[in-house]
């Protein structure tokens, strides 16, 4: 952990959402060019919408948590709350969109919304084993 005061908790916190981001992006491009080998270029459209949407939706956090730091606890924890809702309707309005625009595969526009919560996953492993090489 960095112990440089706030500026070097801002840039580790930077810092990883960078790495988050960047885990996302791999796992979609690989994710993306397996359904362009198997020959279903069709999915792709999906993944790609729910990716953004991922993405999108963790930005969207990165940013209330950025501004609730500075927050006394009891605001911090109410503006948290509210931004809960938005996000929300934000994942729904993807997926009606999913289910009514046909050229968007519904399935793998969930998996792209998942990429999220793997990239979460592959980052805790990535940390792990990074730690474990350097000890």
């Amino acid at each position: 952990m960095n112990s440089g005061g706030p500026a070097g908790a801002e840039q580790e916190f930077a810092a990883g959402v960078k790495r988050l981001l960047l885990h996302m992006a791999v796992l979609v491009a690989v994710l993306a060019a397996g359904l362009l080998a198997a020959g279903h270029g069709e999915k792709v459209s999906g993944l790609i919408v729910g990716a953004v949407t991922s993405a999108t939706y963790f930005l969207l956090i990165c940013y209330r948590v950025r501004r609730a730091v500075a927050m006394p606890p009891r605001e911090a924890v109410a503006y948290m709350r509210t931004g809960w809702f938005v996000r929300l309707a934000f994942i729904v309005v993807m997926l009606a969109v999913a289910l009514k625009v046909p050229a968007i595969d519904f399935i793998f526009a969930v998996i792209g919304l998942l990429s999220f919560q793997i990239a979460i996953l592959l980052d805790g492993l990535y940390l792990v084993v990074r730690r474990s090489v350097t000890k």
